[in-house]
């Protein structure tokens, strides 16, 4: 069996497992909220989410970049390489799960993902799961990651090196998550999610 996972679910179950709360003292994500994630269940995009698409939109295509304060895309793009492709592909395996899915953009050996945020501190992506595609980068020379960040009054970088990362806290994360889905899989109607037909000749770095 081979377990098809994506950061943003990962990153969901992380949020799940610390019972993570919003500013109003709520959950984020339960268990029934999980598995709505885990099942792919469309929802009305969030104010939050609305601003990081926005976000990504006008510092890439340069669509309504006048919706931000003065300085702001203009200093996040000077933090991107020279030229760059989006929304580039990644896959890789750890053990019997293949972690996938889209990168924000690579150019000059860098990879980076545009982040919005209400707040922000240092170090804020150290465990994120989208981490991962580092591995999966590696075959095409790019070995690090940048994390592009704004709380819409100011811009931050957080870099990751491939060579320096601990990986352990993803591992864990992983293993427990596919504990959790074999335990509630009568619940989950998402069955891409259990793959018996990938081929073990796809990128494994993770041995």
């Amino acid at each position: 069996m081979i377990y098809r996972l994506y950061p943003t679910l990962l990153n969901s179950f992380n949020l799940y497992v610390s019972q993570s709360r919003d500013g109003n003292g709520k959950i984020i994500v339960d268990e029934i909220e999980l598995i709505d994630r885990i099942n792919r269940v469309r929802k009305p995009t969030t104010n939050a989410q609305q601003k990081g698409i926005d976000f990504e939109r006008a510092v890439t295509l340069g669509e309504n970049e006048e919706a931000f304060a003065e300085g702001i895309i203009d200093q996040a793009r000077e933090l991107l390489p020279a030229k760059y492709k989006t929304q580039f592909y990644v896959e890789s395996r750890y053990k019997n799960a293949q972690i996938y899915g889209y990168i924000d953009g690579v150019g000059d050996s860098v990879a980076f993902d545009l982040k919005s945020t209400a707040y922000y501190e240092p170090n804020r992506f150290l465990t994120n799961h989208q981490n991962l595609y580092l591995l999966g980068l590696q075959k095409y020379g790019i070995e690090r990651l940048d994390y592009v960040i704004t709380d819409f009054k100011q811009v931050y970088v957080e870099s990751y090196d491939v060579k320096n990362i601990d990986f352990s806290f993803q591992y864990d994360q992983i293993e427990k998550f596919i504990l959790f889905l074999e335990e509630n899989k009568k619940f989950i109607r998402d069955k891409k999610i259990f793959d018996r037909k990938s081929s073990d000749n796809q990128l494994s770095i993770f041995e």
